[in-house]
């Protein structure tokens, strides 16, 4: 009893001590804390209460401070980045007695740690001071020398905005040792959480799955670099080891991770895979094993668009499949799979499926391919499967589709897919595909009917990547959905003849295609039947077309779109039929009876028969009102759009080469606030009103007012041919038009326009494209024409337009306050090239004017700049223009006269040289008059014929070449008063600013004339016919 006693009073003595002993240090202790927080987190540290006991975490001395928060670094400094209940420091006991107290441990209970990133790659945890800005030890009433960390109870979230990643740990554990030395945290314990939650990009990977295992890494806190030393994980039951490191210095953040998880049982997977299909694999009974290999290298800086490089590997091997127990599992699974995705880019994805192999039932499925996204994409694979689709769906647990039968696959492809600029495919890989299916089933799960008895035989093969060349052979299709059926065959050996071999019906219920299908965003109704009857070649040029008997037929059609709810098209009817009994133009009869369809409450009808298209008997009656905005909306038609109402009330009856009294064409179109938008013009085309007759062979039509831009045109005339021309390729338009306007710019009109508005020309690029299937012959008044630096005024011509080429004839302008009267022709090449050539008469104009006004003037008579009064001029010119609509200087040949009618030359410094060397003042700023220059040009050289003029009572003669750049070699007899019999010979030679003048006898010599312009224009265009040849090849 007294050995009790005294135990009793030394334990409660002891217990006493424990508990009084700490109050003694708990001024030093708490200055230490204080030193500690601001020695080493350089943002707001708060607590509500310090308590010092033995007994919190017994038998360590410990600091406990709670309900504690540490702020976040900018910008989130309003925000904690920790919370908890309690944050304590254990105290190394013999520190006590020291000149410092050193903390070596630390226990965090129920905190919340919250990491996050916006989008601009700002952390919230930038918080440690920078270890050269740390207190030495000597001025510090206590340090970190942590050795055991504890976290229990706790919640963990990172949120990165910039690279949409989003990590949760909830009720996690941490128990092991840490190190703090020099800013690094060294990281070796067992960690314990209860559930985890991943997500990438809003896509779920990770939903509630449990995770523990030993963490061994380490963290360097002033460059916040993460470094994943081995680190042996389970999620849920899925073993993995991450290595590698993780760098985020600033805005940017370095990765080199490895995920790797090897041999394991293909059952611990799911633990993986994304959150969508987390519930169904709870369901599949999953053996075999599985490698996975995970990387991720690289740079993710959300500013500047960088992303790390990610390489995946994955395997199965003899792995199986079974959704609920099913009496048909998938067997001997095998997978060997590698994908490259550099930069995160999907364009630049590579896919590489080495096998893929499994059983099921009696049916064997392989397959093996290869894939390479990017702007020319590559595939190259081969499959030969057998699947019983209804196996297959027991088997996998897809309930959306319910299908049947017994699929046969076989093929093999290899090869490029390039698209043009129009995005049409240019190449395809070459490939050779069969499909087998008989007494098929496919009913969606949502859905009242089902599609069935389906038979297929269906090949498809192309052998050299050529588009044209794809051969497609529905050898058998049918199929049954309630009271509709499809069925019969469709061949097609290729695309570009298109040898047809059809014997098909289809009788489809619109509406019944909802019961089958869940179609959004449309509406339909209707009675369609299709029968074909098809043997032959479509070739227009040789004027075949296939031996055919075919009938189209809907009944009480409907059409609504879900975007344009207000314009039901309804009321539809449409009766075709096509008959050729020899597979010629000559017996093709195409009936149209009729087609009719009322549109936002407006009726309209068309119905036509044509026969023999190689000489066309046709009859076509259309009558209704049409809103062709409302039109367009519901049948767009990709880079046009269109809108305006249209009115028709038209019957048109005759033969190609009948006498045009026999031409039974009557009635009119009206049309109103007609607008054309396409992608092939800048700007809008408007015509705002118009009325068009049929009268026998010609199309009439007056007070037809058109804008394009701020040009607006009137117009009137005829045509003639048009039925041909709307419905037979290569057939020509002819007619004859009258048009007035106040003003035309030429350059709203160019191929390549902006469709700016600017007052600088220069901004339009690629010559006016014409028509090369209209002749036409059109005369014009225009008060005002502007083109580039031009201005012409009063212009009045007759124009020609016969297949692309375009005839000026006697075409009268005042130009340059000068009356001028100008043959021409004009033919575009291509949109950047276009021949032209003219002749042009202007008689007293003002030489200064001229140069001033006029580009093409001031680069062939740069002499004029010093020249004033009056010229008259009567000049040839053809060549070629760029896509500036600019004559290509080289490329112009031509001449004529250029005649001085009064002129007087201001500091010209040929003659003022030629003056200065001879000592004759009667040359400087000479007057001239009725002087005929006659000139011609060629490689952009000018030729001055000979050429005699009167000064004074000097009589100069003069002759020579000048260059376009300024060169000059000219000769000039000098003749002395008073006849010119005798004459001092004097030559001209060099640049023009820097020419020399010397006395002697001048000889004719070839300038070498050197344009690199001219060579580049040259050798795009050889470029230009090279491809083009290179297409007509094909």
């Amino acid at each position: 009893m007294k050995v009790v006693k005294i135990t009793g009073i030394s334990l409660g003595s002891f217990a006493l001590v424990l508990y009084v002993s700490p109050y003694f240090f708990k001024d030093s202790i708490n200055e230490g804390i204080k030193d500690i927080a601001k020695n080493y987190i350089k943002t707001d540290v708060d607590f509500k209460d310090l308590d010092i006991s033995f007994f919190k975490h017994f038998p360590n001395l410990t600091v406990t401070l709670s309900d504690t928060s540490v702020k976040g670094s900018t910008p989130f400094q309003t925000e904690n980045l920790i919370s908890a209940k309690e944050i304590a420091l254990g105290v190394d006991l013999k520190s006590l007695f020291g000149d410092k107290i050193i903390f070596n441990e630390l226990f965090i209970q129920n905190a919340t740690i919250n990491l996050k990133v916006d989008s601009l790659g700002k952390n919230n945890f930038d918080i440690m001071v920078a270890e050269e800005d740390v207190k030495p030890d000597n001025e510090s009433s206590a340090s970190l020398a942590l050795k055991d960390f504890k976290i229990t109870n706790s919640n963990f979230l990172y949120d990165d905005q910039s690279s949409k990643v989003y990590l949760k740990l909830d009720d996690f554990d941490y128990d092991g040792l840490i190190d703090f030395t020099n800013d690094v945290l060294s990281l070796n314990a067992d960690t314990k959480i209860k559930t985890a939650n991943f997500q990438l990009d809003q896509e779920k990977y990770i939903k509630n799955q449990p995770l523990k295992g030993k963490i061994n890494s380490k963290i360097n806190l002033s460059n916040m670099t993460f470094d994943f030393i081995e680190n042996d994980l389970e999620l849920g039951n899925f073993p993995f080891t991450l290595k590698g490191s993780l760098k985020m210095p600033d805005e940017n953040k370095v990765f080199d991770l490895t995920i790797f998880s090897e041999k394991n049982k293909l059952k611990y997977v799911p633990a993986i895979i994304p959150e969508a299909y987390q519930e169904w694999a709870k369901d599949v009974e999953m053996q075999g094993s599985s490698t996975i290999l995970f990387t991720m290298k690289g740079i993710m800086n959300a500013e500047t668009k960088q992303n790390p490089d990610i390489h995946i590997e994955a395997k199965i091997d003899d792995g199986l499949l079974n959704y609920k127990k099913s009496t048909s599992p998938i067997k001997h699974l095998n997978l060997v799979s590698v994908i490259d995705l550099p930069a995160l880019d999907p364009d630049k994805l590579r896919a590489n499926v080495e096998q893929l192999s499994f059983k099921l039932l009696d049916g064997e499925t392989k397959t093996k391919f290869v894939y390479w996204a990017g702007k020319t994409k590559f595939s190259e694979g081969e499959i030969e499967s057998s699947i019983d689709l209804g196996a297959l769906k027991n088997a996998t647990g897809f309930q959306k589709i319910d299908a049947k039968g017994v699929l046969n696959l076989v093929g093999d492809w290899k090869g490029s897919i390039a698209s043009t600029s129009k995005n049409s495919l240019a190449k395809i890989p070459h490939f050779n595909l069969k499909a087998d299916l008989q007494n098929g089933y496919f009913k969606m799960q949502e859905m009242p009917a089902a599609l069935e008895h389906i038979n297929l035989d269906l090949e498809m093969m192309n052998k050299d990547g050529n588009v044209k060349n794809t051969s497609i052979l529905v050898r058998q299709i049918d199929a049954k959905a309630l009271d509709n059926f499809i069925f019969g065959k469709l061949e097609v050996k290729n695309l570009k003849n298109f040898p047809i071999n059809a014997d098909f019906k289809a009788k489809i219920k619109l509406q019944d295609i909802y019961k089958i299908y869940p179609v959004q965003n449309i509406d339909m109704r209707g009675d369609l039947f299709v029968q074909m009857k098809a043997n032959g070649t479509y070739e227009p040029k040789r004027k075949k077309v296939p031996v055919s008997n075919s009938v189209i037929i809907l009944r009480n059609g409907y059409i609504r779109l879900k975007d344009y709810s207000d314009l039901p098209l309804e009321n539809i009817t449409v009766e075709t039929r096509i008959k050729s009994g020899r597979g010629s133009f000559n017996d093709l009869s195409i009936d149209v009876l009729p087609i009719s369809f009322t549109l936002a409450g407006k009726p309209f009808m068309v119905n036509a028969n044509l026969k023999n298209l190689n000489n066309l008997d046709y009859r076509i009656h259309s009558k209704g009102e049409l809103n062709l905005a409302d039109f367009y909306k519901l049948f767009p038609i990709e880079g046009l759009d269109v809108a305006g109402i249209i009115t028709t009330n038209v019957g048109l009856q005759g033969k190609n080469g009948a006498a045009l009294e026999s031409l039974q064409n009557k009635g009119y179109v009206k049309i109103q606030n007609i607008t054309i938008n396409s992608k092939f013009f800048p700007s809008k085309f408007l015509i705002k009103q118009g009325e068009f007759k049929f009268e026998g062979a010609h199309l009439t039509f007056k007070d037809v007012k058109a804008r394009y831009k701020r040009n607006v045109f009137m117009f009137d005339g005829n045509v003639s041919n048009y039925i041909n021309y709307a419905l037979k390729d290569n057939e020509t338009l002819k007619g004859e038009i009258n048009f007035t306007t106040n003003r035309v710019k030429i350059d709203d009109f160019m191929a390549f326009n902006s469709g700016e508005t600017s007052s600088n020309s220069n901004a339009a690029e690629g010559v006016v494209l014409l028509p090369t299937n209209v002749e036409l012959s059109i005369k014009g008044k225009a008060k005002e024409v502007l083109f580039k630096d031009i201005i012409l005024q009063d212009f009045d011509g007759d124009l020609a337009l016969n297949k692309g080429f375009l005839t000026l004839n006697q075409t009268k302008f005042d130009m340059i306050g000068s009356h001028f009267t100008m043959n021409g022709t004009y033919k575009p090449i291509n949109a950047r090239k276009a021949n032209f050539s003219f002749d042009v008469k202007g008689n007293n104009f003002d030489i200064q004017r001229a140069y001033k006004e006029l580009t093409l003037f001031r680069e062939m008579v740069s002499a004029a700049e010093k020249a004033h009064g009056k010229v008259s001029l009567d000049y040839k010119l053809e060549g070629d223009l760029g896509a500036d609509m600019f004559p290509k200087m080289k490329t112009i040949k031509g001449g004529g006269v250029l005649t001085l009618e009064e002129i007087q030359f201001m500091g010209f410094k040929m003659f003022n040289s030629v003056a200065e060397k001879t000592s004759t003042d009667a040359l400087r700023d000479a007057k001239v008059s009725k002087v005929k220059v006659n000139s011609k040009i060629e490689n952009n050289v000018i030729t001055i014929e000979r050429t005699k003029f009167k000064i004074a009572g000097f009589r100069p003669r003069i002759e020579g070449q000048v260059s376009l750049d300024g060169y000059v070699n000219v000769g000039m007899r000098l003749g002395l008063p008073p006849f010119g019999i005798i004459g001092i010979p004097i030559k001209i030679t060099g640049p023009s600013d820097t020419f020399e003048v010397e006395v002697g006898k001048y000889q004719k010599e070839d300038l070498d004339e050197k344009d690199d312009d001219f060579s580049d224009y040259q050798k795009s265009l050889e470029v230009e016919q090279a491809e083009k040849e290179k297409t007509t090849t094909k």
